[in-house]
């Protein structure tokens, strides 16, 4: 598990730590990989599932799928993950974040939201820091994250 803080989000690690071992402990160990960035904890989950279900799991044991509002999160988000390409927590309706909330900040590929088939609703981030359009019931692995909005 790595981790990473600054100086003055030190006491932050002790939650995340305790965490950790009561996850792995309960058998719900599928942390590969989480970065603490103070306000928010990014985590991989290395199960692949679509976007509904990532959603629903993450909610059950986190917060919610990866809000990515800025591009120091979004470089965050792209170092926790283990794999190409992850579901994060943007759909279209138009483009929200999983929590109904809008943001700003877009990081698309330039042909990564072109709804191919008018089926394409859900959003990954791929191993180039770009985000795409995808069918949602496609089954990926998938960052959630903890903490709270900036």
């Amino acid at each position: 598990m790595e981790m990473v803080s600054n100086r003055t989000n030190q006491h932050n690690w002790i939650p995340v730590v305790e965490q950790f071992w009561s996850r792995l402990l309960s058998g719900k160990g599928n942390m590969c990989n989480t970065r603490w960035r103070g306000t928010k904890n990014y985590v991989f989950i290395n199960q692949a599932m679509s976007w509904s279900s990532a959603q629903q799991y993450c909610r059950k044991n986190y917060k919610d799928l990866a809000m990515i509002e800025n591009q120091e999160e979004n470089t965050e988000a792209q170092n926790a993950k283990l794999s190409n390409k992850v579901w994060i927590g943007l759909y279209r309706d138009p483009w929200t974040w999983s929590d109904g909330s809008r943001s700003s900040f877009r990081n698309w590929d330039p042909f990564g939201s072109d709804n191919n088939g008018g089926s394409q609703h859900c959003a990954t981030e791929s191993s180039e820091h770009v985000w795409g359009d995808e069918n949602c019931s496609v089954k990926r692995v998938f960052i959630c994250h903890q903490g709270e909005h900036l």
